[in-house]
């Protein structure tokens, strides 16, 4: 018997047990008739053995390749999501920042710090240094970078608090004060849904 009829076959003995439970739209969902979902049904033990052994297989086996290549786009597009949001908790960004740009809840920050070992640091957050913010601004411009909201601001300033040694939300604190002020025509905020 090879692998794949082994493997179809145990969907098949699935099927059985759905149906002798009662839960028949996963076989409608798969194409079976209803005289065929009876005769399943009817199956005896020493029947169901026999199927589970055989070496022919009942069912084919497709790969949907526009399904499988969308499920892989997804997988790499949340693995990268994931990255991101371990590198800014470890740039110290807090709870504000992680729900603003995740959508975390402060229990969903707290158990993702507590998991990385990442310790909290109590009190104010610290104003960036005339330097910090001058290469800040620098990098902001050379980049072009017009939504701060983006998954590209956010990867600018967390460059920057990485370089400088420097908590990822006083980057961020320092990007919003621009925002605000109208600093310049190139910094916009407009919240992403």
């Amino acid at each position: 018997m090879n692998h794949l009829s082994q493997a179809t076959n145990s969907l098949l003995l699935q099927l059985v047990m759905d149906l002798k439970n009662g839960y028949i739209r996963r076989c409608e969902a798969l194409g079976l008739a209803p005289s065929e979902m009876l005769m399943l049904q009817s199956l005896t033990i020493e029947d169901l053995h026999y199927l589970g052994n055989s070496p022919v297989s009942v069912l084919s086996v497709q790969i949907h390749h526009a399904n499988l290549a969308r499920i892989l786009h997804q997988a790499r597009i949340e693995q990268q999501r994931i990255q991101r949001i371990d590198r800014a908790l470890a740039l110290s960004g807090s709870i504000d920042l992680m729900h603003y740009f995740f959508g975390l809840s402060s229990l969903e920050v707290a158990a993702r710090r507590r998991i990385a070992g990442i310790a909290v640091k109590s009190g104010r957050v610290s104003v960036l240094t005339e330097a910090e913010s001058r290469d800040l601004w620098q990098r902001w411009q050379a980049a072009k970078m017009r939504d701060a909201d983006s998954a590209d601001g956010l990867d600018i300033m967390m460059d920057v608090a990485e370089h400088h040694d420097i908590s990822l939300t006083s980057v961020w604190n320092a990007v919003k004060e621009w925002q605000q002020q109208g600093a310049s025509g190139s910094v916009s905020v407009k919240k992403q849904g």
